[in-house]
Formats: C-alpha cells, structure tokens, sequence
C-alpha cells in the first residue's frame, strides 16, 4: 500500500467513523489520495488504495475462470463486500455497518499496516490471531522462503 508502519488501537465513534493513524493519514496526504477499498476477510477488516486493490485483488481475480467454485467463493466471500470510502477532511474513514458486523468491530479497533494494505480488527479477535500467528512464527523459525510457504 503505503509503505507505513504502525500498530495502533483506534476508537470507532458512534457513526462508525475511524480516524486514521497519523502515519497513515501522512502517507495518503503525501500521494493525493482520498480514497480507500475497504472489505472483510478471514475475521477482520482489510483496506487498500484503490490502484493496489486493483492490481493486488481485482486484476488477478479477474484473470481466473467465473465459473470455477473457489474463485466464486472467494468473490463472494470477500469482493462482494468491497467498499470504496472517502477520507474525510479530519482524516477518517466510515466503516460501512456491515462491514463492522462482519468483523465484530464495536468500538474500538485495532489498526496494524501490512505495507501495502492495513488491517483493522476487533480487539479480542486480534489477540487470538497474533498469539496464533507468533506460534506459528516460532515454529517456522524465520520468514517462508517463498511465496508458497505462506500459510
């Protein structure tokens, strides 16, 4: 995405308005964009400048047989719930009511940059997926060698 780094707890308000996380808010500030792609997926919320979902989502899917069950799955499991949101003038997103029903976000998020795309998850779900994720880490004993050893 982005190419920022942070892990930050954000507060949905009442209207289900995020504020960005400053780094992020900078970054987006710096390219002149305004816009972010906003879908749930696999317990949590994920986002992208519009150009990298593009050629990062859409693009490859795109690519694959419509009438192949997984690719039908994961279009609408995950693209069908793709959401275009404005950056508002304070730097914040609106997270479309299904989308926060989906991820069981309330009020209050966390908020972790993966580079090229942010995450945002309700607390509890984050906690279970870093423990998860740090095991699994410790078991792998560094980084996959290759695209395909990524679980």
């Amino acid at each position: 995405m982005l190419n920022v780094r942070f892990h930050q707890e954000v507060t949905v308000d009442a209207k289900g308005r995020v504020a960005l996380p400053s780094a992020l808010r900078r970054a987006l500030e710096d390219r002149g964009l305004c816009k972010l792609v906003v879908t749930f997926t696999q317990g949590r919320l994920r986002a992208w400048d519009l150009q990298t979902f593009m050629t990062d989502v859409e693009q490859p899917i795109a690519a694959l047989d419509p009438f192949d069950p997984n690719v039908n799955d994961f279009a609408d499991g995950m693209l069908a719930f793709a959401t275009d949101v404005d950056v508002d003038g304070q730097g914040r997103i609106l997270l479309p009511k299904k989308l926060r029903e989906l991820a069981g976000i309330e009020s209050v998020v966390i908020a972790n940059s993966m580079l090229r795309y942010v995450d945002l998850w309700e607390p509890t779900r984050w906690e279970k997926r870093a423990a998860e994720a740090i095991a699994r880490v410790a078991e792998q004993r560094g980084m996959p060698a290759k695209r395909e050893d990524v679980r």
